[in-house]
């Protein structure tokens, strides 16, 4: 059975040079994607900037935030796949944009149910058999602060085949008693090529044929993790 994550969220995050000031709520609502309450919302917004270095606003369901090198969208409460459409539309908007990467990022806290299920994860994910061993004696502990594993595709060779690569960390929560912190970060290097459609083009695509797969995978491993350290056997030692 499939966790139900109690925080769970998304960001869309683009590396490559940008003019921030074009990306202001007036410019979304003139292009239709977003409604005359969301635009009123975000020039109401405490965190409003607009200017040549940055622009930054929220709504009730979105914070924006681009810079001269990195636009990154992050979704506020429940997320849906208008989260994805509206990254889609932006980036459609100025597809020649010098975007060398593109990362769809997921991330989630889970309330695990008790503090030994919390401690298990964490022995089971990261033993603690070797810092014990570096660090004898009562005066010290070992724990699991941050876990990251990088997956690429490779050949039988184990070379990989592209610098696409995906991050999947974990860490204790911040917000939740007993609970853990997941992110899942899915990076694409985006290639500048006259063969190839603009960089803008090439990242709103790989958002509209990728994002709802991640989050499909993005989930699956997250419920995978915890279950797989559930069943294990760490060592609260």
């Amino acid at each position: 059975m499939t966790r139900q994550a109690e925080i769970f969220g998304s960001s869309i995050i683009a590396v490559g040079s940008f003019n921030p000031a074009i990306f202001s709520p007036d410019w979304l609502l003139r292009n239709q994607l977003i409604g005359q309450g969301d635009c009123e919302t975000a020039l109401s917004s405490e965190s409003l900037i607009v200017s040549r270095q940055v622009c930054a606003y929220e709504t009730a369901w979105f914070a924006l935030q681009v810079l001269e090198e990195q636009f990154s969208l992050t979704s506020k409460g429940p997320l849906t796949p208008a989260f994805s459409d509206l990254a889609i539309g932006i980036l459609s908007l100025v597809p020649h944009s010098p975007i060398r990467a593109l990362g769809l990022n997921f991330h989630a806290h889970y309330r695990l149910g008790s503090e030994a299920d919390y401690h298990r994860v964490g022995d089971v994910l990261a033993p603690k058999v070797i810092w014990r061993d570096l660090f004898p004696g009562d005066g010290f502990s070992a724990g699991m602060a941050d876990l990251t594993i990088r997956i690429q595709e490779t050949n039988e060779r184990r070379e990989a085949l592209s610098k696409n690569e995906k991050r999947i960390s974990i860490q204790p929560s911040s917000k939740l008693r007993y609970g853990v912190y997941m992110s899942y970060n899915n990076h694409n290097v985006i290639e500048a090529s006259g063969d190839l459609l603009p960089p803008g083009e090439q990242a709103a695509g790989i958002i509209e044929a990728d994002w709802l797969k991640t989050w499909e995978d993005a989930t699956r491993v997250f419920d995978g993790l915890i279950s797989a350290a559930l069943a294990g056997t760490g060592n609260t030692n």
